[in-house]
């Protein structure tokens, strides 16, 4: 399987309460059936069941950017060489 390009991929946006806005989302654990349940990347919060696909050339308008070459060298963490931050 191929490695998709960054311009590509999508991002799984979801409201959060304790944030008060739509975030980026983090999968932290997925059920028997292969349900996700998501949390909020900023507050570690529950977010809504909103859930919506943003992708890459459109984290601009949600306030965050991809960032490439952070440094990553494969010793942890996904190893693609880019990661989505807030811009706030």
């Amino acid at each position: 399987m191929s490695t998709p390009r960054s311009a590509e991929a999508e991002f799984i946006f979801a409201s959060c309460g304790s944030c008060r806005k739509a975030v980026l989302t983090h999968v932290i654990e997925v059920d028997a059936e292969g349900r996700e349940s998501r949390r909020c990347v900023h507050c570690d919060g529950e977010v809504g069941e909103d859930w919506r696909l943003v992708t890459a050339s459109e984290l601009g308008a949600h306030g965050y950017e991809l960032v490439h070459n952070l440094g990553c060298r494969g010793e942890g963490g996904c190893g693609s060489g880019c990661a989505p931050r807030s811009r706030h």
